[in-house]
Protein backbone atom coordinates (compact mmCIF):
# COMPACT_ATOMS: atom_id res chain seq x y z
CA UNK A 1 0.00 0.00 0.00
CA UNK A 2 1.43 3.30 -1.07
CA UNK A 3 0.80 6.15 1.56
CA UNK A 4 -0.44 9.51 -0.18
CA UNK A 5 -1.28 12.94 0.80
CA UNK A 6 -2.95 13.54 4.39
CA UNK A 7 -2.54 8.83 5.52
CA UNK A 8 1.33 10.04 4.59
CA UNK A 9 1.35 12.99 7.04
CA UNK A 10 -0.34 10.91 9.72
CA UNK A 11 1.97 8.26 9.10
CA UNK A 12 5.11 10.56 9.52
CA UNK A 13 3.87 12.24 12.69
CA UNK A 14 3.24 9.06 14.09
CA UNK A 15 6.57 7.52 12.87
CA UNK A 16 8.16 10.90 14.54
CA UNK A 17 6.30 10.74 18.02
CA UNK A 18 7.34 6.77 18.19
CA UNK A 19 11.09 7.67 16.81
CA UNK A 20 10.93 10.57 19.98
CA UNK A 21 9.80 7.72 22.01
CA UNK A 22 12.41 5.44 21.17
CA UNK A 23 15.53 7.83 21.28
CA UNK A 24 14.29 9.61 24.85
CA UNK A 25 13.70 6.15 26.42
CA UNK A 26 17.47 5.36 25.27
CA UNK A 27 18.95 9.08 25.97
CA UNK A 28 17.95 8.69 29.61
CA UNK A 29 19.73 5.62 30.35
CA UNK A 30 22.54 6.60 27.95
CA UNK A 31 22.83 10.03 29.32
CA UNK A 32 22.96 8.67 32.94
CA UNK A 33 25.95 5.63 31.78
CA UNK A 34 28.07 7.91 29.90
CA UNK A 35 28.10 10.24 33.07
CA UNK A 36 29.03 7.76 35.63
CA UNK A 37 31.68 6.31 33.17
CA UNK A 38 32.90 9.33 32.28
CA UNK A 39 32.23 11.55 35.11
CA UNK A 40 31.79 14.96 35.80
CA UNK A 41 35.18 16.21 33.63
CA UNK A 42 35.69 14.21 30.52
CA UNK A 43 31.85 14.26 30.19
CA UNK A 44 31.98 18.06 30.34
CA UNK A 45 34.98 18.17 28.19
CA UNK A 46 33.05 15.84 25.50
CA UNK A 47 30.71 18.30 25.16
CA UNK A 48 32.90 21.50 24.79
CA UNK A 49 35.44 19.51 22.93
CA UNK A 50 32.45 18.48 20.45
CA UNK A 51 31.19 21.58 19.84
CA UNK A 52 33.48 23.11 18.81
CA UNK A 53 32.71 21.93 15.46
CA UNK A 54 29.39 22.95 15.55
CA UNK A 55 29.78 25.27 13.48
CA UNK A 56 30.43 24.21 10.65
CA UNK A 57 27.76 21.27 11.19
CA UNK A 58 25.82 24.47 11.13
CA UNK A 59 26.42 25.55 7.89
CA UNK A 60 25.75 22.15 6.23
CA UNK A 61 22.21 22.05 8.45
CA UNK A 62 21.30 25.91 7.10
CA UNK A 63 22.57 24.45 3.26
CA UNK A 64 20.18 21.04 4.51
CA UNK A 65 17.45 23.28 4.96
CA UNK A 66 17.82 25.70 1.78
CA UNK A 67 17.88 23.09 -0.40
CA UNK A 68 14.73 21.54 1.30
CA UNK A 69 12.81 24.42 -0.30
CA UNK A 70 14.08 24.23 -3.78
CA UNK A 71 13.84 20.26 -3.72
CA UNK A 72 10.05 20.97 -2.48
CA UNK A 73 9.77 23.64 -5.11
CA UNK A 74 10.90 20.98 -7.98
CA UNK A 75 8.39 18.38 -6.18
CA UNK A 76 5.51 20.50 -6.70
CA UNK A 77 6.35 21.63 -10.13
CA UNK A 78 6.33 17.72 -10.68
CA UNK A 79 9.75 18.31 -12.46
CA UNK A 80 12.50 15.71 -12.12
CA UNK A 81 15.34 17.26 -13.78
CA UNK A 82 14.64 20.19 -11.93
CA UNK A 83 14.69 17.99 -8.78
CA UNK A 84 18.65 16.13 -9.80
CA UNK A 85 19.71 19.11 -10.72
CA UNK A 86 18.94 21.12 -7.20
CA UNK A 87 20.49 17.43 -5.47
CA UNK A 88 23.62 17.72 -7.63
CA UNK A 89 24.24 21.58 -6.68
CA UNK A 90 23.62 20.63 -3.04
CA UNK A 91 26.34 17.85 -2.85
CA UNK A 92 28.56 19.95 -4.59
CA UNK A 93 28.40 22.88 -1.95
CA UNK A 94 29.09 20.33 0.56
CA UNK A 95 31.19 18.77 -0.94
CA UNK A 96 33.32 22.25 -0.93
CA UNK A 97 32.10 22.97 2.75
CA UNK A 98 33.38 19.52 3.89
CA UNK A 99 37.03 20.87 2.18
CA UNK A 100 37.21 23.75 4.27
CA UNK A 101 36.21 22.08 7.68
CA UNK A 102 39.36 20.19 7.22
CA UNK A 103 41.73 22.80 5.94
CA UNK A 104 40.25 25.23 8.11
CA UNK A 105 38.73 23.16 11.45
CA UNK A 106 41.84 21.37 11.99
CA UNK A 107 44.54 24.23 12.71
CA UNK A 108 42.01 25.93 14.43
CA UNK A 109 40.59 23.38 17.07
CA UNK A 110 45.03 22.97 17.68
CA UNK A 111 45.06 26.69 18.46
CA UNK A 112 41.51 26.86 20.28
CA UNK A 113 42.02 24.06 22.70
CA UNK A 114 45.07 25.22 24.80
CA UNK A 115 43.05 28.33 25.52
CA UNK A 116 40.23 26.87 27.24
CA UNK A 117 40.12 25.31 30.78
CA UNK A 118 41.30 21.66 30.13
CA UNK A 119 42.93 19.72 32.61
CA UNK A 120 46.63 19.36 31.13
CA UNK A 121 46.54 15.60 31.18
CA UNK A 122 43.57 15.65 29.33
CA UNK A 123 44.69 18.10 26.62
CA UNK A 124 46.09 15.50 23.91
CA UNK A 125 42.62 13.50 24.34
CA UNK A 126 40.96 16.41 23.70
CA UNK A 127 42.99 16.85 20.67
CA UNK A 128 42.23 13.44 19.23
CA UNK A 129 38.44 13.66 20.40
CA UNK A 130 38.08 17.01 17.88
CA UNK A 131 39.64 15.10 15.29
CA UNK A 132 37.56 12.26 15.01
CA UNK A 133 34.70 14.67 15.62
CA UNK A 134 36.01 16.67 12.65
CA UNK A 135 35.71 13.31 10.34
CA UNK A 136 32.46 12.35 11.88
CA UNK A 137 31.28 16.23 10.56
CA UNK A 138 32.56 15.79 7.19
CA UNK A 139 30.91 12.17 6.92
CA UNK A 140 27.96 13.85 8.01
CA UNK A 141 27.59 16.97 5.79
CA UNK A 142 28.48 14.62 2.68
CA UNK A 143 24.97 12.72 3.82
CA UNK A 144 23.11 15.73 3.98
CA UNK A 145 21.86 16.21 0.28
CA UNK A 146 20.43 12.77 0.57
CA UNK A 147 19.05 13.06 3.82
CA UNK A 148 17.54 15.95 2.53
CA UNK A 149 15.66 14.09 -0.39
CA UNK A 150 13.36 12.08 2.65
CA UNK A 151 12.51 15.45 4.30
CA UNK A 152 11.58 16.74 0.86
CA UNK A 153 10.01 13.08 -0.36
CA UNK A 154 8.06 13.52 2.79
CA UNK A 155 9.34 10.07 3.69
CA UNK A 156 10.11 11.17 7.43
CA UNK A 157 8.84 7.76 8.80
CA UNK A 158 11.87 6.04 7.25
CA UNK A 159 14.53 8.74 8.74
CA UNK A 160 12.33 8.30 12.01
CA UNK A 161 13.46 4.18 12.13
CA UNK A 162 17.19 5.14 11.56
CA UNK A 163 17.19 7.87 14.04
CA UNK A 164 15.71 5.25 16.09
CA UNK A 165 18.41 2.51 15.26
CA UNK A 166 21.26 4.80 15.94
CA UNK A 167 19.84 5.57 19.49
CA UNK A 168 19.74 1.79 20.24
CA UNK A 169 23.05 1.40 18.75
CA UNK A 170 24.40 4.13 20.87
CA UNK A 171 22.58 2.60 24.08
CA UNK A 172 24.17 -0.55 23.31
CA UNK A 173 27.49 0.54 22.97
CA UNK A 174 27.29 2.99 26.01
CA UNK A 175 26.27 0.08 28.09
CA UNK A 176 29.69 -2.19 26.70
CA UNK A 177 32.17 0.65 28.37
CA UNK A 178 31.07 -0.94 31.92
CA UNK A 179 33.12 -3.67 30.77
CA UNK A 180 35.77 -1.85 29.14
CA UNK A 181 39.02 -0.01 30.38
CA UNK A 182 41.43 2.54 29.52
CA UNK A 183 40.75 6.12 28.01
CA UNK A 184 37.04 5.93 28.14
CA UNK A 185 36.74 9.81 26.96
CA UNK A 186 38.33 8.60 23.28
CA UNK A 187 36.56 5.10 22.99
CA UNK A 188 33.15 7.02 24.03
CA UNK A 189 34.07 9.62 21.27
CA UNK A 190 35.29 6.54 18.87
CA UNK A 191 32.24 4.87 19.26
CA UNK A 192 29.61 7.91 19.00
CA UNK A 193 31.20 9.18 15.68
CA UNK A 194 31.80 5.75 14.00
CA UNK A 195 27.43 4.81 14.70
CA UNK A 196 26.69 8.18 13.60
CA UNK A 197 28.54 7.46 9.97
CA UNK A 198 27.51 3.77 9.60
CA UNK A 199 23.72 5.25 10.10
CA UNK A 200 24.53 8.12 7.81
CA UNK A 201 26.12 6.03 5.20
CA UNK A 202 23.20 3.41 4.94
CA UNK A 203 21.15 6.57 4.68
CA UNK A 204 22.99 7.66 1.45
CA UNK A 205 22.64 4.20 0.12
CA UNK A 206 18.83 3.90 0.37
CA UNK A 207 18.30 7.56 -1.00
CA UNK A 208 20.60 6.88 -4.12
CA UNK A 209 18.81 3.49 -4.86
CA UNK A 210 15.17 4.71 -3.66
CA UNK A 211 15.19 8.15 -5.67
CA UNK A 212 16.57 8.19 -9.50
CA UNK A 213 17.33 12.52 -8.95
CA UNK A 214 19.85 10.91 -6.75
CA UNK A 215 22.23 10.62 -9.43
CA UNK A 216 26.05 12.45 -9.12
CA UNK A 217 26.03 14.19 -13.01
CA UNK A 218 29.00 16.69 -13.65
CA UNK A 219 27.13 18.68 -16.01
CA UNK A 220 24.69 19.89 -13.23
CA UNK A 221 27.60 20.75 -11.15
CA UNK A 222 28.69 23.66 -14.23
CA UNK A 223 25.36 25.62 -13.49
CA UNK A 224 27.19 28.62 -11.49
CA UNK A 225 23.17 30.20 -11.35
CA UNK A 226 22.20 27.39 -9.18
CA UNK A 227 24.82 27.85 -6.37
CA UNK A 228 23.89 31.67 -6.87
CA UNK A 229 20.26 31.03 -6.09
CA UNK A 230 20.89 28.64 -3.44
CA UNK A 231 23.97 30.92 -1.52
CA UNK A 232 21.84 34.28 -1.78
CA UNK A 233 18.93 32.20 -0.10
CA UNK A 234 21.09 30.91 2.45
CA UNK A 235 23.69 33.35 3.25
CA UNK A 236 21.68 35.59 5.36
CA UNK A 237 20.89 32.39 7.24
CA UNK A 238 24.41 31.64 7.82
CA UNK A 239 24.71 35.36 9.77
CA UNK A 240 21.42 33.59 11.71
CA UNK A 241 22.97 30.94 12.31
CA UNK A 242 26.20 32.18 13.62
CA UNK A 243 23.95 33.84 16.19
CA UNK A 244 22.87 30.66 16.67
CA UNK A 245 25.98 28.63 17.53
CA UNK A 246 26.68 31.88 19.77
CA UNK A 247 23.57 31.74 22.08
CA UNK A 248 23.80 27.66 22.22
CA UNK A 249 27.94 26.50 21.89
CA UNK A 250 29.43 29.82 22.93
CA UNK A 251 28.30 29.88 26.00
CA UNK A 252 29.95 26.28 26.43
CA UNK A 253 32.96 28.51 26.04
CA UNK A 254 31.57 31.36 28.68
CA UNK A 255 30.33 28.53 31.29
CA UNK A 256 33.63 27.18 31.03
CA UNK A 257 36.06 30.16 31.12
CA UNK A 258 34.10 31.19 34.16
CA UNK A 259 32.67 28.05 35.87
CA UNK A 260 35.09 25.54 34.84
CA UNK A 261 34.36 21.63 32.97
CA UNK A 262 31.85 20.99 36.29
CA UNK A 263 29.61 24.23 35.09
CA UNK A 264 29.73 22.65 31.34
CA UNK A 265 28.64 19.27 32.83
CA UNK A 266 25.04 20.98 33.89
CA UNK A 267 24.75 22.64 30.54
CA UNK A 268 25.73 19.57 28.82
CA UNK A 269 22.44 17.94 30.39
CA UNK A 270 20.35 21.10 29.62
CA UNK A 271 21.75 20.81 26.14
CA UNK A 272 20.30 17.02 25.97
CA UNK A 273 17.01 18.53 27.15
CA UNK A 274 16.80 20.84 24.39
CA UNK A 275 17.69 18.82 21.60
CA UNK A 276 14.64 15.95 23.45
CA UNK A 277 12.19 18.57 23.20
CA UNK A 278 12.98 19.72 19.81
CA UNK A 279 12.50 16.32 19.06
CA UNK A 280 9.51 16.51 20.36
CA UNK A 281 8.30 19.68 18.37
CA UNK A 282 9.97 18.13 14.87
CA UNK A 283 6.80 15.76 15.02
CA UNK A 284 4.53 18.52 14.12
CA UNK A 285 6.82 21.05 12.52
CA UNK A 286 8.70 18.54 10.11
CA UNK A 287 5.35 17.37 8.95
CA UNK A 288 4.13 20.90 8.04
CA UNK A 289 7.07 22.75 6.83
CA UNK A 290 7.47 20.95 3.51
CA UNK A 291 3.59 21.44 2.80
CA UNK A 292 4.06 25.04 3.65
CA UNK A 293 6.61 25.29 1.47
CA UNK A 294 4.77 22.84 -1.73
CA UNK A 295 1.91 26.09 -1.12
CA UNK A 296 3.67 28.60 -1.81
CA UNK A 297 5.26 27.20 -4.75
CA UNK A 298 1.94 26.65 -6.37
CA UNK A 299 1.11 29.94 -5.64
CA UNK A 300 -1.67 29.22 -3.16
CA UNK A 301 -0.02 31.74 -0.60
CA UNK A 302 -3.43 32.43 1.38
CA UNK A 303 -3.56 28.73 2.43
CA UNK A 304 0.29 28.74 3.00
CA UNK A 305 -0.11 31.77 5.54
CA UNK A 306 -3.01 29.75 7.04
CA UNK A 307 -1.23 26.50 7.56
CA UNK A 308 1.95 28.36 8.97
CA UNK A 309 -0.51 30.25 11.81
CA UNK A 310 -1.91 27.13 12.46
CA UNK A 311 1.23 25.12 12.96
CA UNK A 312 2.39 27.82 15.62
CA UNK A 313 -1.14 26.97 17.59
CA UNK A 314 -0.15 23.76 17.37
CA UNK A 315 3.33 23.62 18.38
CA UNK A 316 2.69 25.91 21.26
CA UNK A 317 -0.44 23.65 22.50
CA UNK A 318 1.45 20.10 21.97
CA UNK A 319 4.82 21.15 23.52
CA UNK A 320 2.73 22.88 26.91
CA UNK A 321 1.38 19.54 27.26
CA UNK A 322 4.06 17.77 28.68
CA UNK A 323 6.46 20.47 29.02
CA UNK A 324 4.68 22.80 31.81
CA UNK A 325 4.92 19.58 34.15
CA UNK A 326 8.74 19.26 33.22
CA UNK A 327 9.27 22.51 34.16
CA UNK A 328 7.59 22.58 37.48
CA UNK A 329 8.86 19.07 38.27
CA UNK A 330 12.23 19.58 36.69
CA UNK A 331 14.50 18.62 39.94
CA UNK A 332 12.01 15.48 40.65
CA UNK A 333 13.26 14.41 36.76
CA UNK A 334 16.33 15.11 36.79
CA UNK A 335 17.28 13.02 40.59
CA UNK A 336 14.74 10.07 39.24
CA UNK A 337 16.73 10.27 35.68
CA UNK A 338 20.70 10.44 36.94
CA UNK A 339 20.03 9.62 40.75
CA UNK A 340 19.60 11.27 44.23
CA UNK A 341 22.62 13.62 44.72
CA UNK A 342 24.20 12.75 41.13
CA UNK A 343 22.36 15.97 39.30
CA UNK A 344 25.46 18.21 38.15
CA UNK A 345 25.40 21.62 39.80
CA UNK A 346 23.21 24.89 37.96
CA UNK A 347 21.66 21.77 35.82
CA UNK A 348 17.53 22.35 37.53
CA UNK A 349 18.30 26.09 36.78
CA UNK A 350 19.93 25.43 33.39
CA UNK A 351 17.02 23.33 32.08
CA UNK A 352 14.33 25.28 33.44
CA UNK A 353 15.87 28.50 31.10
CA UNK A 354 16.22 26.44 28.19
CA UNK A 355 12.98 25.12 28.32
CA UNK A 356 11.41 28.81 28.54
CA UNK A 357 13.30 29.92 25.71
CA UNK A 358 11.88 27.21 23.61
CA UNK A 359 8.46 27.80 24.66
CA UNK A 360 8.85 31.18 23.16
CA UNK A 361 10.12 30.38 20.09
CA UNK A 362 7.85 27.32 19.71
CA UNK A 363 4.98 30.21 19.16
CA UNK A 364 6.56 31.40 15.84
CA UNK A 365 7.98 27.96 14.48
CA UNK A 366 5.09 27.61 11.76
CA UNK A 367 5.71 31.17 10.86
CA UNK A 368 9.47 30.70 10.04
CA UNK A 369 8.18 27.73 7.49
CA UNK A 370 5.95 30.78 6.31
CA UNK A 371 9.10 32.99 5.71
CA UNK A 372 11.45 30.43 4.57
CA UNK A 373 8.37 29.54 1.98
CA UNK A 374 8.71 33.33 0.88
CA UNK A 375 12.50 33.28 -0.04
CA UNK A 376 13.01 36.54 0.36
CA UNK A 377 14.83 36.62 3.82
CA UNK A 378 17.52 38.84 3.32
CA UNK A 379 16.17 41.39 6.37
CA UNK A 380 14.80 39.20 8.19
CA UNK A 381 17.77 36.89 8.66
CA UNK A 382 19.96 39.79 8.86
CA UNK A 383 18.40 41.43 11.99
CA UNK A 384 17.44 37.77 13.51
CA UNK A 385 21.06 36.86 13.53
CA UNK A 386 22.07 39.90 14.97
CA UNK A 387 20.05 39.51 17.79
CA UNK A 388 21.31 36.00 18.38
CA UNK A 389 24.71 37.03 17.95
CA UNK A 390 23.59 39.31 21.09
CA UNK A 391 23.16 36.53 23.66
CA UNK A 392 27.20 35.93 23.57
CA UNK A 393 28.01 39.84 24.40
CA UNK A 394 25.10 39.77 27.22
CA UNK A 395 25.74 36.80 28.69
CA UNK A 396 29.48 38.12 29.54
CA UNK A 397 28.08 41.31 30.33
CA UNK A 398 25.97 39.16 33.01
CA UNK A 399 28.89 37.48 34.45
CA UNK A 400 31.04 40.06 34.49
CA UNK A 401 28.54 41.52 36.77
CA UNK A 402 28.18 39.27 39.20
CA UNK A 403 25.27 37.33 37.88
CA UNK A 404 24.89 33.19 38.99
CA UNK A 405 25.40 31.24 36.01
CA UNK A 406 21.19 30.43 35.88
CA UNK A 407 20.67 34.25 36.23
CA UNK A 408 23.42 34.98 32.95
CA UNK A 409 21.67 32.48 31.00
CA UNK A 410 18.33 34.32 31.20
CA UNK A 411 19.48 36.48 28.52
CA UNK A 412 18.58 33.71 25.97
CA UNK A 413 14.93 33.96 27.04
CA UNK A 414 14.86 37.69 26.23
CA UNK A 415 16.48 37.72 23.14
CA UNK A 416 13.96 34.88 22.18
CA UNK A 417 11.11 37.27 23.41
CA UNK A 418 12.89 40.18 21.14
CA UNK A 419 13.10 37.71 18.07
CA UNK A 420 8.86 37.06 18.61
CA UNK A 421 8.33 40.59 17.99
CA UNK A 422 10.47 41.61 14.81
CA UNK A 423 8.96 38.05 13.30
CA UNK A 424 5.69 39.51 14.18
CA UNK A 425 6.73 42.63 12.59
CA UNK A 426 8.31 41.44 9.24
CA UNK A 427 5.19 39.18 8.55
CA UNK A 428 3.19 41.92 8.60
CA UNK A 429 5.58 44.11 6.63
CA UNK A 430 5.90 41.40 3.61
CA UNK A 431 3.67 38.90 4.10
CA UNK A 432 0.44 41.50 4.76
CA UNK A 433 0.21 38.91 8.26
CA UNK A 434 -1.49 41.82 11.00
CA UNK A 435 0.08 41.18 14.15
CA UNK A 436 -3.35 40.82 16.33
CA UNK A 437 -3.77 37.64 14.21
CA UNK A 438 -0.76 35.30 16.09
CA UNK A 439 -1.84 37.81 19.30
CA UNK A 440 -5.78 36.65 18.95
CA UNK A 441 -4.97 33.36 17.15
CA UNK A 442 -1.54 31.87 18.68
CA UNK A 443 -1.01 34.22 21.74
CA UNK A 444 -4.09 34.67 23.80
CA UNK A 445 -4.93 30.83 22.49
CA UNK A 446 -2.42 29.29 24.43
CA UNK A 447 -2.68 31.90 27.52
CA UNK A 448 -5.93 29.96 28.08
CA UNK A 449 -4.40 26.83 28.08
CA UNK A 450 -1.15 27.73 29.74
CA UNK A 451 -2.78 29.78 33.26
CA UNK A 452 -4.85 26.52 34.05
CA UNK A 453 -2.35 24.28 33.81
CA UNK A 454 -0.24 26.43 35.35
CA UNK A 455 -2.36 26.40 38.45
CA UNK A 456 -3.28 23.02 38.63
CA UNK A 457 0.43 21.85 38.09
CA UNK A 458 1.61 24.14 40.90
CA UNK A 459 -1.10 23.59 43.40
CA UNK A 460 -0.32 20.05 43.16
CA UNK A 461 3.64 20.82 43.34
CA UNK A 462 2.77 23.11 46.36
CA UNK A 463 0.32 20.85 48.88
CA UNK A 464 2.24 17.50 48.35
CA UNK A 465 5.82 16.55 49.74
CA UNK A 466 8.26 15.38 46.96
CA UNK A 467 7.58 11.87 46.25
CA UNK A 468 6.74 9.31 43.21
CA UNK A 469 3.13 9.87 43.33
CA UNK A 470 3.09 14.02 43.25
CA UNK A 471 5.23 14.19 40.07
CA UNK A 472 2.72 11.59 38.64
CA UNK A 473 0.14 13.74 39.70
CA UNK A 474 1.53 16.66 38.21
CA UNK A 475 2.25 14.90 34.59
CA UNK A 476 -0.84 13.67 34.25
CA UNK A 477 -3.75 16.46 35.70
CA UNK A 478 -1.57 19.07 34.27
CA UNK A 479 -1.45 17.56 30.97
CA UNK A 480 -5.03 16.41 31.13
CA UNK A 481 -6.15 20.12 32.21
CA UNK A 482 -4.21 21.10 29.29
CA UNK A 483 -5.98 18.73 27.02
CA UNK A 484 -8.97 20.09 27.76
CA UNK A 485 -7.91 23.70 28.02
CA UNK A 486 -6.91 23.20 24.36
CA UNK A 487 -10.17 21.34 23.23
CA UNK A 488 -12.86 23.96 24.60
CA UNK A 489 -10.86 27.26 24.78
CA UNK A 490 -7.60 27.35 22.30
CA UNK A 491 -8.85 24.87 18.78
CA UNK A 492 -12.20 26.97 17.12
CA UNK A 493 -15.02 24.14 15.26
CA UNK A 494 -12.51 23.87 12.56
CA UNK A 495 -9.47 22.67 13.63
CA UNK A 496 -12.04 20.39 16.47
CA UNK A 497 -13.31 18.80 13.27
CA UNK A 498 -9.93 18.72 11.38
CA UNK A 499 -8.21 16.81 14.44
CA UNK A 500 -11.79 14.26 14.97
CA UNK A 501 -10.83 13.91 10.82
CA UNK A 502 -7.39 12.95 11.20
CA UNK A 503 -8.37 10.92 14.46
CA UNK A 504 -11.05 9.16 12.07
CA UNK A 505 -8.20 8.52 9.49
CA UNK A 506 -5.11 7.11 11.54
CA UNK A 507 -7.98 4.77 12.78
CA UNK A 508 -9.33 4.11 9.21
CA UNK A 509 -5.32 3.76 8.14
CA UNK A 510 -4.53 0.76 11.05
CA UNK A 511 -7.48 -1.52 10.03
CA UNK A 512 -6.28 -1.02 6.01
CA UNK A 513 -2.79 -2.16 7.37
CA UNK A 514 -4.14 -4.68 9.62
CA UNK A 515 -6.48 -5.34 6.96
CA UNK A 516 -3.65 -5.64 4.12
CA UNK A 517 -1.45 -7.58 6.81
CA UNK A 518 -4.15 -10.44 6.94
CA UNK A 519 -4.49 -10.69 3.26
CA UNK A 520 -0.69 -11.16 2.44
CA UNK A 521 -1.13 -14.29 4.97
CA UNK A 522 -3.84 -15.64 3.42
CA UNK A 523 -2.14 -15.29 0.49
CA UNK A 524 1.14 -16.99 1.96
CA UNK A 525 -1.64 -19.58 3.00
CA UNK A 526 -2.91 -20.19 -0.44
CA UNK A 527 0.16 -20.68 -1.75
CA UNK A 528 1.63 -23.27 0.83
CA UNK A 529 -1.30 -25.77 0.63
Amino acid sequence: MRLRGTNLIIVNVLATYARVVVVMGMTLFTSRWALEILGDTDFGLYSLVGGLIVFILFIGNVMAASMQRFYAYAIGQENSSEIRKWFNCAFALHLFFACVLVLAGLPLGEYILPQLEIPPERLETCRRVFRLSILGAVWTMLAVPYIGMFNARQRIFELSFWNALQAIAVFGFVWGLFYMDGDLLLFYAVGMVGIKMVVDGIQMLRGYFLFRECRLRMSDWLDWKSYGRVLAYSGWQLWSGLGVILSNQGLHVLLNLFGGPRVNTGYALASQVNGAINGVGAAVYQSAVSEIFRREGAGKRDEMIDLSVRTCKFMVILSFIWLLPLFIEMESVLALWLGEGKVPEYAVGFCRVILGAYSVNATIMGYGGAIGAYGRVGSYQSVQGTLLVMTFPLTWLAFKMGFSPEQALLTVVFIASCTVVYCLWWMRRKLGVPASRWIYGVFFKSVYVVIPSTLVGVGIYTLMESSLLRMALVFFLTGLTAVFGAWFLALDTVEREFCLDKLQKVKSLFRRVRTGVNTESEKNGKKEN
